[in-house]
């Protein structure tokens, strides 16, 4: 789904965001409703679980806390009587919160892209909520510009321990900033009865024989993209213009050095990993659709592959799914991941029950989340891309004032034709300039 977010730094210097848009897979939240408290209904687990969850205390001195959420309860609960499979880890972690503690949880309800200024206006008038969401776009500026406040007296190594993303993630100078929620896969899904029809071999069959990389799927780009009467009539992939990001990840590369350690960021166009993916991508332009187009095209069965469909779905044809193919500087199998968190705000007034709702949020997506997620897309690709010898690659560095120009800009020299080269040489100072402005001048 496409999500629209507003830049934090444009807020602060400005009283507003810039809106841009950012590719997500999730339900769409209802309009209608500004606030509201949840009960939401319990999918399955037993409340003896949280028996065992290490650091999670059995009292609170206040039992109560807000979150600003970007899911509304009431539309949580349609979306669940219609699809027993939806699972939301925060929603469903209410009703255990308040029965282990007595307390309340207030779910403040703001559109993706207001969630930030609604914290901000909260914060302000000393009435600053406990948790909120964080994302690649967002993270390190919440911590920069003070909104997020500093975790290091309230976490500990356990809360980073249940997924494969690195704690440094959600940490500027060594400090924690955010607790992490299960990460959102990026995959492919494709259209099985066209590479079928085509008699080519599947990508998941690819995948599993270890021969699922840039070769392969630039092979079955090649071949699956058709014209008729000199017009194009099928294609063979489709994504929004930042899946450029995904396929730089699947490589090793990336678009910045961000280092949360030292604080620096740096560009990293120029990197042979990103180099090399930029090259390869301007190979496949003639086989790619970028943006909305790609739901007509996939829909209508004339598009091979494309990143951003959701599970489950209504459609002619069946449909696979497997990870991003492994670039040549990039060895093994990989699954390409959106890191997400929660935050807790400066002037907050219940961190420590953050902190323990938190904690349930991720024993429980361990208990029930990942058995819906399972149901969702169906056990065997779950356990396809989840394998053992598969790993997370990620990078949060989309944290940019103007990162969908900066995007865009790249995809219309790939269009083009324009080399990698050249393409680092033309946005060197553009890129510099979002850096400093984002990340030193705050």
């Amino acid at each position: 789904m496409k999500k629209i977010f507003k830049s934090l730094v444009a807020l602060l210097m400005v009283a507003c965001y810039l809106l841009v848009s950012v590719a997500c897979g999730r339900a769409t939240p209802d309009s209608t409703t500004n606030q509201s408290s949840t009960t939401a209904s319990t999918t399955g687990g037993e409340k003896g679980f949280l028996e065992d969850v290490p650091g999670l205390p059995d009292t609170l001195a206040n039992p109560n806390i807000k979150i600003v959420y970007w899911y509304n309860p009431k539309q949580y609960a349609y979306d669940t009587s219609k699809q027993d499979t939806v699972y939301d880890p925060i929603l469903e972690a209410i009703p255990y919160f308040e029965d282990k503690y007595g307390g309340k949880v207030e779910v403040i309800y703001s559109q993706w892209g207001d969630m930030l200024s609604t914290v901000i206006s909260l914060q302000q008038s000393d009435e600053a909520p406990d948790l909120f969401e964080v994302y690649d776009e967002t993270m390190y500026s919440v911590i920069l510009s003070g909104v997020a406040m500093n975790l290091k007296d309230y976490v500990t190594d356990n809360d980073y321990s249940y997924y494969d993303v690195d704690r440094n993630t959600f940490s500027w100078l060594g400090n924690p900033y955010a607790i992490p929620l299960k990460p959102y896969a990026f995959y492919i899904m494709f259209n099985r009865d066209l590479f079928t029809l085509e008699g080519i071999e599947a990508p998941d069959e690819l995948y599993q024989k270890g021969e699922w990389n840039w070769e392969t799927f630039a092979r079955v780009c090649k071949q699956l993209t058709k014209t008729t009467d000199g017009e194009v009539s099928q294609l063979g992939y489709g994504s929004y213009e930042d899946t450029i990001l995904s396929f730089m990840y699947a490589n090793g590369g990336k678009l910045l050095n961000v280092d949360t350690t030292t604080g620096t960021v740096t560009s990293n166009l120029a990197d042979p990993k990103t180099q090399n993916t930029i090259n390869y991508l301007e190979e496949l332009k003639d086989t790619f659709v970028y943006g909305n187009d790609m739901w007509g095209w996939f829909d209508n069965g004339n598009l091979a592959m494309i990143r951003g469909k959701e599970f489950p779905v209504e459609l002619p044809f069946e449909v696979g799914m497997v990870p991003f193919p492994s670039g040549d500087d990039y060895e093994g199998k990989n699954l390409v991941v959106y890191p997400q968190g929660m935050a807790v705000p400066n002037r907050a007034k219940n961190p420590e029950g953050a902190v323990a709702f938190m904690r349930i949020v991720n024993e429980l997506q361990k208990e029930v989340g990942d058995k819906k997620e399972a149901l969702r897309i169906g056990q065997e690709n779950y356990d396809l891309i989840y394998a053992p010898d598969v790993k997370l690659v990620y990078n949060y560095d989309k944290g940019l004032n103007d990162i969908g120009t900066v995007i865009a800009t790249i995809v219309n020299y790939l269009r083009d034709g324009v080399p990698a080269a050249t393409i680092n040489a033309n946005m060197e100072s553009q890129i510099q300039a979002e850096i400093d402005l984002a990340y030193k001048k705050k």
